[in-house]
C-alpha cells in the first residue's frame, strides 16, 4: 500500500505542476529562513563554550558610585584580594592594545590588531589550541610572545618562528616568539593574533601616575563557590592597596563567562557583546515563518480540495476507507516537506557563505551529518505530518454522494477556517512590517543625526608612539600638500576616549572633591577648527587659538554639571592627586563621542601629551582625495619609516552602530521572507475565493455589473482582513518598539504615519498580487462558466 500511495503521490504532483511549484517554493523559502536563524542561534549560545570548565570561570566587574558596571578592575587589585576568596582555583588577566601595532620580524614590517598582553598562565588558564608549544611554559619568561598562524604565515611563511625576536613599534619593545596558537574560534569572546607577557606589567605605582591601569581578570572558582561571600571578599578588600583612595566608591561584582557574550550586565570593553533580547526576537521569527510556511501549505492544499473532492468521493465509492485516505493525505505533506527540506538545506548551505561574510561568522552546514539527517529526515517527518492533519481531517468529512454530485465541497466551514489561518498571517505581517519601519526610520534618523562635529573628509592617521617629537614637523609638512584643507594632534576616536577624572577641587584627604567627570580627549588647538565643534563660551578672543598645557577645554555638560555655566571666569578642574588643577580657557557645544543610545556625559579636552597623542587629523578636499592620500603616504613613510594606514572618521561612526546594523539587516531579509510568505498565502485565498465564486461573478456580468465592481468584489475580503490584522497588530508593535527605541538615548517619535505608511504598502502588494487573477476570473464569458448549470 506504501508504494502504491507514494507512486500516486508523486503522479499528482507531476500532473499537477503549478500547484506543486508554488508549494515547494513557499515551504523552501520559509524553511530556508528557519535553518539560518537556527545555525545564528545556535552559533551564538555557543560563545565560549569549548573552554573547558567554562562554567566555573568568572570576570571580576566594578562600579563607580552611580555610573555604568564596567568588565574592568584596577591591574593588581586580585593580589590584594586572592587570598582572601575561598575556592579560587586560579586568576587570569589580560589587556588588549587598542588600535594597529607595527610588528617587525626578519626584516618584514606590518600593522596588526589583536595584540593582547596577559598572565604567563593564559594558555593554561583558557583552552586556545597551540600548534607548538605547551600550555604550561609558552609565556613562562618575560618578554614572551605567542602568535597565531595567520600571523605566523604573514610573518615568517612557511619557515620556523620559534626562537625569533619579534619587534613591536620599531623596537619599543622586543620579544621572544615561544609559541604558535591556532587562530581563535570565531565563537570566542576573546580575540588576538598575539598573546605578550611581561614581568611586573599590571602592577600600579599610584604614587608616580594620576591614574590607574585597568584590564580584565578572570576567576577560576570551585563548583560549590557561594558568589556573595567572593564578592564580599572582593569588596573587603579596597582597604588593602596603596590607591585605596581610589577604590573606596568602587562596588564589585562577578559575571559569568558563559554570560559574557549575551547576558553582561556590564559595558563592553574590548570584546564584542550581542544581546540575548536579539536572539529571543530572532528565534521568535524563525518560529513565526515556519508557521506561516506550514500555514501557507494548508490554504494552498485545501485551496485545492475543490478539485480533488470528486476523486475522494470515487475512491470512497469504490471501498477506499477513510484511513486510507487520510494516510495518504500525509505521505503527500511528508514527501512535499522532506523534498523541500531538501532544498532548503541546498540553499541555505550556499547562502551561508554570503552570511558569514557579512556578520563575521564561521557557521557551517554539512551534508549527511548528524544536522542533515535531524533536520530533513526527523523534522521534515514531523513538520509535514502536522502540516497535513487539517487537510487529513477534511478527507474524513467528505460524503461521497455529495462529492460526485457537487464539487463545492464542504464550504463554509472550512472557508471560516481558512481565512482565520489567513487573519492570523496577515497580523504576523502587519507586526513584522511595522517594526520593520520604525527600524528604519530610526536607522536612517542615526545616520542624518547632527553629532555636533563635522567628520566628512576627515582621515585619522596613526601615530607611532616612539617618534613623538616628529609630531609637528608631519603636521606641518601635511597642511603643505595640495587638497589638505586643516590638520591637528590629538587622541580622539569616536565611540571612545581616554579616562581621566576630573574633580571640581583639589582632592586632599579628609575633605575630598567631587568627580565630576571621566571622560577626555587629547588635543591640540587644531582640533574645534578641524571637527567644526561650536564654542559657548572663551575666556578671550584667541582663548582657543592659543590652547596650551595647563589649560582644559571642558563641553556644556561639564560647565553645568559644576555650576560654571553662567561664571566660567576664573575656574579649574583638578585631578586625582593635583593640587594646582587646570584653568578653563573654554566651553564648547556638547557634540557625541558615543553611540546615540548613550547620553552625551561631562567632558574634558586637554592639550597634547606623550601618551595620548596618537593621531593626526588631516581634513581634506571632498575632490582631492584620491591625489592628497599618495602624498600623505609619501610624506608620512619618509618621517616613521613604516606602513601608511589611515581610516575615515566616517567610517569609525558607522562602526558605533555595527551591531545594531547587523542585527536590522537580519530583521529586514527574514521580515521580507515573511512577507513573502504571507503574500503566497494570499495567493491560497484569492485562488479559493475565486474558484468558489466564478458562478456567481458570471450570474453578475450577465445582470449588467461592471470590471471594476467585480474587481472590487472579488478583493473587498480580504483587503477587510488585512485592516482588521493591522488593528491587531499596531498596539503590539506599538508597545515593541517603544520598548527598541528606550535603548536610544537619541531616538524618533512613534508617529502615526509610520503604521499608517505600513498598511498602506501592505495593502499595495497584496493588490498587485491579487489583481492578475481577479481581472482573468472577471474576463471569463460568462456562457463558458454556466454552461454546466
Amino acid at each position: 500500500m506504501f508504494r502504491n500511495n507514494l507512486k500516486l503521490v508523486f503522479r499528482r504532483l507531476r500532473k499537477e505542476r503549478i500547484f506543486t511549484l508554488v508549494n515547494v517554493v513557499g515551504l523552501t523559502i520559509g524553511l530556508t529562513a528557519f535553518l539560518m536563524i537556527s545555525l545564528y542561534i545556535r552559533h551564538e549560545l555557543s560563545f565560549d563554550r569549548f573552554h573547558k570548565d567554562y562554567e566555573n570561570i568568572y570576570r571580576v566587574t566594578s562600579q563607580y558610585q552611580d555610573r555604568d558596571w564596567r568588565g574592568v578592575i584596577p591591574s593588581d587589585y586580585v593580589e590584594f584580594f586572592e587570598e582572601d576568596i575561598v575556592g579560587l582555583n586560579s586568576y587570569s588577566r589580560l589587556r588588549l592594545n587598542r588600535g594597529v601595532v607595527l610588528v617587525e620580524a626578519r626584516g618584514k614590517e606590518l600593522n596588526t590588531d589583536g595584540v593582547l598582553s596577559a598572565d604567563k598562565n593564559f594558555f593554561e588558564f583558557f583552552s586556545f589550541e597551540l600548534i607548538d608549544g605547551l600550555p604550561s611554559s609558552v609565556l613562562s619568561n618575560s618578554g614572551s610572545a605567542v602568535i597565531t598562524e595567520d600571523l605566523k604565515e604573514k610573518l615568517f611563511g612557511d619557515n620556523n618562528a620559534i626562537g625569533e625576536e619579534l619587534q613591536v613599534e620599531k623596537g619599543s619593545k622586543v620579544y621572544t616568539i615561544t609559541g604558535i596558537a591556532k587562530n581563535p574560534p570565531l565563537n570566542s569572546t576573546i580575540s588576538f593574533k598575539m598573546v605578550t607577557f611581561d614581568e611586573g606589567q599590571y602592577k600600579n605605582n599610584f604614587a608616580k601616575t594620576s591614574g590607574l591601569t585597568n584590564v580584565i581578570t578572570y576567576l577560576k572558582l570551585t563548583p560549590d563557590f557561594s558568589k556573595d561571600q567572593v564578592v564580599a571578599a572582593i569588596s573587603a578588600a579596597r582597604s588593602k592597596p596603596p590607591y585605596k583612595i581610589a577604590v573606596e566608591n568602587e562596588q564589585f561584582n562577578i559575571s559569568s563567562m558563559a554570560d559574557q557574550r549575551l547576558y553582561a550586565d556590564y559595558r563592553a570593553i574590548y570584546f564584542e557583546q550581542n544581546d540575548i533580547r536579539y536572539l529571543r526576537l530572532f528565534g521568535g521569527i524563525a518560529l513565526v515563518v515556519l508557521l506561516l510556511a506550514i500555514i501557507n501549505y494548508v490554504n494552498l492544499v485545501t485551496a485545492q480540495a475543490t478539485k480533488k473532492v470528486k476523486e475522494i468521493g470515487l475512491r470512497k465509492v469504490i471501498g477506499a476507507g477513510r484511513y486510507q485516505l487520510m494516510f495518504y493525505q500525509f505521505l503527500e505533506s511528508i514527501v512535499v516537506v522532506v523534498f523541500s527540506f531538501m532544498l532548503a538545506f541546498a540553499l541555505t548551505e550556499r547562502l551561508l557563505v554570503r552570511f558569514n561574510e557579512i556578520l563575521n561568522k564561521d557557521i557551517a552546514l554539512p551534508y549527511f551529518g548528524s544536522t542533515f539527517a535531524m533536520w530533513v529526515l526527523i523534522a521534515g517527518v514531523i513538520i509535514g505530518g502536522l502540516s497535513g492533519i487539517y487537510p487529513a481531517v477534511q478527507i474524513l468529512k467528505v460524503s461521497p454522494i455529495s462529492t460526485v454530485k457537487s464539487t463545492s465541497g464542504r464550504g463554509k466551514q472550512s472557508s471560516r477556517f481558512r481565512k482565520v489561518l489567513v487573519l492570523f498571517q496577515f497580523t504576523v505581517t502587519a507586526l513584522l512590517l511595522s517594526c520593520l519601519m520604525v527600524m528604519m526610520n530610526q536607522m536612517n534618523y542615526l545616520k542624518s543625526k547632527d553629532l555636533g562635529f563635522d567628520a566628512s573628509a576627515v582621515l585619522s592617521i596613526p601615530l607611532d608612539q616612539d617618534s613623538t617629537q616628529a609630531y609637528q614637523p608631519l603636521k606641518q609638512e601635511f597642511l603643505k600638500i595640495p587638497g589638505v584643507r586643516k590638520a591637528s594632534l590629538g587622541g580622539f576616536k569616536p565611540g571612545g576616549s581616554a579616562s581621566i577624572p576630573a574633580l571640581n577641587g583639589p582632592n586632599n584627604r579628609g575633605k575630598e572633591a567631587e568627580m565630576i567627570g571621566n571622560e577626555a580627549i587629547i588635543a591640540d588647538a587644531g582640533f574645534l577648527d578641524i571637527m567644526e565643534i561650536q564654542v559657548y563660551w572663551q575666556a578671550h578672543e584667541n582663548a582657543i587659538a592659543e590652547f596650551s598645557p595647563g589649560q582644559v577645554i571642558i563641553n556644556k555638560t561639564m560647565a553645568a554639571s559644576m555650576g560654571a555655566l553662567e561664571q566660567p571666569e576664573g575656574r579649574r578642574i583638578y585631578g586625582w592627586s593635583d593640587q594646582v588643577g587646570l584653568e578653563i580657557v573654554a566651553i564648547v557645544e556638547d557634540f557625541h563621542m558615543k553611540s546615540l543610545k548613550t547620553e552625551i556625559e561631562p567632558m574634558s579636552i586637554y592639550y597634547l601629551n606623550s601618551w595620548g597623542t596618537d593621531q593626526v587629523f588631516v581634513k581634506l578636499e571632498a575632490n582631492s582625495l584620491s591625489s592628497a592620500i599618495p602624498r600623505l603616504a609619501e610624506q608620512y613613510e619618509a618621517y616613521f619609516g613604516r606602513p601608511f594606514e589611515y581610516d575615515f572618521l566616517d567610517d569609525q561612526i558607522a562602526d558605533f552602530y555595527q551591531k545594531e546594523q547587523e542585527q536590522f539587516r537580519l530583521f529586514q531579509v527574514f521580515s521580507s521572507i515573511a512577507i513573502s510568505i504571507s503574500l503566497l498565502g494570499l495567493i491560497a485565498l484569492t485562488v479559493y475565493s475565486l474558484e468558489q465564486r466564478r458562478k456567481e461573478v458570471s450570474i453578475r456580468k450577465v445582470l449588467g455589473a461592471s470590471m471594476n465592481r467585480l474587481i472590487l468584489m472579488l478583493n473587498k475580503e480580504y483587503s477587510i482582513l488585512i485592516g482588521v490584522a493591522f488593528i491587531i497588530a499596531v498596539p503590539v508593535a506599538y508597545f515593541a518598539m517603544q520598548n527598541w527605541l528606550n535603548e536610544f538615548q537619541y531616538r524618533i517619535s512613534l508617529s502615526p504615519l509610520i503604521f499608517i505608511g505600513a498598511f498602506l504598502a501592505f495593502l499595495a502588494l497584496s493588490w498587485l498580487v491579487t489583481l492578475g487573477q481577479s481581472l482573468k476570473v472577471s474576463k471569463e464569458n460568462p456562457a463558458d462558466v454556466l454552461r454546466d448549470e
